[in-house]
């Protein structure tokens, strides 16, 4: 089968796998969602392990892709870390957490692979706070790796289903006080302006 198939049939089972988790999507379920034989997914993929792999990989590329056009379409630097950050934070409310339960506990192997590990993505954040430092958004004397972990901390407890309570308030309401909580308290003057433009926004 040709690479072309390979990854339809990743792409297809991604969306399952975010929907339901991993464990439970079973190669069954794939084939049948994609109306393909199993035998087909087989001449792509020599088993679910291999597939979840791949799976993560455009998971990954999804998301390098999306962020590439917000850095493109982004003023600066810190408003694209701010467009990043609620991307991302909108982009978790369309997961299902057992996703991230499974992925953690049964592919940790892959994560790596991938690059959507911890260390990974926090060397990522820390890249873009130094830029919005040097740019003069965010306040030099703090540490960019300590800021970056306290980002990823922040975007990792929407993994947790009980963290917020979204029956009381909408994701869009707890975006708005973690930008002013975290984004507010670690901008300079310069930065704040632009918090405030982009939070009535």
């Amino acid at each position: 089968m040709g690479v072309e198939n390979r990854e339809k049939i990743a792409k297809g089972a991604l969306d399952l796998f975010l929907a339901q988790g991993i464990k439970t999507v079973t190669m069954d379920k794939i084939a049948m969602a994609l109306s393909i034989s199993k035998r087909t997914i087989y001449e792509s993929f020599s088993d679910k392990e291999d597939l979840v792999s791949e799976c993560l990989i455009v998971f990954k590329k999804q998301i390098d892709d999306n962020n590439k056009i917000l850095e493109k379409t982004s003023d600066n630097s810190f408003v694209y870390l701010l467009r990043m950050f609620q991307s991302n934070f909108a982009r978790l409310q369309n997961i299902n957490l057992n996703f991230f339960i499974d992925v953690k506990t049964l592919f940790p192997d892959h994560i790596k692979k991938a690059k959507l590990n911890k260390p990974a993505q926090i060397s990522q954040f820390q890249k873009l706070i130094e830029r919005s430092q040097a740019d003069g958004y965010i306040i030099t004397h703090l540490q960019a790796d300590v800021l970056a972990n306290v980002y990823y901390g922040m975007l990792t407890s929407m993994r947790n289903d009980d963290t917020y309570d979204y029956s009381m308030n909408s994701p869009k309401e707890i975006f708005k006080v973690l930008c002013i909580v975290y984004f507010r308290g670690i901008a300079t003057t310069k930065g704040l302006a632009l918090i405030d433009e982009y939070v009535k926004e």
